[in-house]
């Protein structure tokens, strides 16, 4: 059984203000007295276009709403480009709101943390995000400008495995220079968080899945952090345990919903306190991956996990002999490399059992895009607390290259 090594531990630990979270079958159904007691009269409830036009949960939502929702904005657009954004700081203002609802995946949540952010600072047009956006100089200078203005109260309904509703921070894409920005404040926190697994049931299972190894993503890089802390070590391993199983039944049967429940659970124990903790290169990576090429998030974590570990590998201790012990294999005959590689094996077979790409050239990355994507990584400041030194363009492209 692995042991963490002890250290002595001095500091402060952050917590969100998120008051509620409500889960299981039928969660949904306590809407309206939520949205009451959050003084919520006339909220805009900001989803995707397939939730909206191709299912009828939008409906579902409005009527547990019970007439608090006065308008609906579903023109998000995937890595919430900043005019989408805009688009619907427009229609908030319009529609007089005093609330916002995300329903759907990471791009519905973090197009409202974004409308937060703009209502409470008078964003109007594209560019006043230049002000706010987290601006980074590699390896350590750092500029996180405040929310300074009122936000309006936020509930947060999840249809996917990534997480983001526990957050206090938004990736928000500027399409000009092609690169997404982070903006950080406690104020984008949401208020309450749904997790129905009813509302899960028209997710496609290939989205479902890949998010699921977002929050895989979230674990293994909480888990070999640089200032890894006891709270999350507890919640990372513990989540990864169960998203090694869970991801797994989903797979084998879709409507079980207990398995979903516990799924979702997972991925909210996955960034439980993550505010605390810094992460590393797959992440980095992961944002410009989608910034750049449309991957999806789920499946950036899917191709660049075991290759973030493969060159982190000699900088994280034993700690992915650990990984591999909560993924359910047998390393006690094993010496220390061998131990480590078989937690990086077990990210990939969990890749593999679900169905999901693990190569970069598998998503529509060529190797001409490598150069851009290294040097937006490392404008990233995730990157520069990547468990090994990230120390040039090269280094990225040097794990960029494994994954392809």
């Amino acid at each position: 059984m692995y042991e963490v090594p002890k250290t002595d531990l001095v500091g402060a630990f952050t917590f969100l203000p998120i008051e509620d979270v409500y889960y299981g079958a039928g969660a949904i159904d306590s809407l309206a007295d939520i949205l009451a007691q959050h003084g919520i009269e006339r909220a805009l409830l900001i989803t995707g276009n397939t939730l909206a036009t191709k299912t009828n949960l939008v409906d579902r939502v409005v009527d547990a709403s019970a007439g608090r929702i006065a308008a609906v904005f579903h023109e998000t657009t995937q890595h919430v480009h900043r005019g989408s954004v805009v688009e619907a700081i427009e229609i908030a203002r319009k529609n007089k709101v005093d609330g916002i609802i995300s329903f759907g995946g990471g791009t519905p949540n973090d197009t409202g943390k974004a409308v937060l952010l703009g209502l409470a600072e008078d964003v109007e047009v594209t560019d006043d995000f230049d002000r706010f956006r987290v601006r980074f100089e590699y390896p350590a200078t750092v500029e996180i400008p405040p929310v300074t203005g009122d936000a309006l109260p936020m509930i947060a309904i999840s249809t996917t495995l990534s997480g983001g509703e526990f957050t206090h921070f938004a990736g928000v894409t500027d399409s000009d220079r092609q690169v997404k920005d982070l903006y950080i404040d406690k104020k984008l926190a949401a208020r309450a968080v749904y997790l129905d697994p009813e509302l899960t049931l028209e997710t496609p299972d290939w989205l479902w899945l890949s998010t699921g190894m977002r929050s895989v993503d979230h674990c293994i890089e909480a888990l070999s952090s640089i200032n890894a802390h006891p709270f999350t070590d507890a919640l990372a391993s513990r989540s990864l345990n169960m998203l090694n199983r869970y991801l797994r039944e989903c797979k084998a049967d879709p409507g079980d919903l207990a398995s979903r429940t516990q799924a979702h659970i997972a991925a909210w124990m996955s960034v439980c306190g993550l505010a605390n903790v810094n992460l590393g290169l797959s992440h980095g990576i992961g944002h410009q991956l989608g910034a750049r090429n449309d991957v999806p998030h789920g499946v950036t974590s899917c191709v660049m996990m075991a290759p973030t570990m493969e060159f982190n590998a000699k900088h994280v201790g034993t700690r992915q002999s650990w990984i591999a012990e909560i993924m359910g294999c047998d390393v006690r005959n094993l010496d220390p490399s061998a131990a480590s590689a078989a937690g990086r094996d077990a990210v990939r077979a969990l890749v593999t059992d679900l169905d999901l790409p693990h190569r970069l050239r598998d998503v529509g990355v060529s190797e001409d895009d490598f150069p851009a994507l290294a040097k937006d990584a490392l404008e990233d400041l995730i990157v520069a607390t990547n468990p090994r030194p990230v120390d040039s363009v090269e280094d990225v492209i040097e794990v960029l290259a494994s994954a392809w």
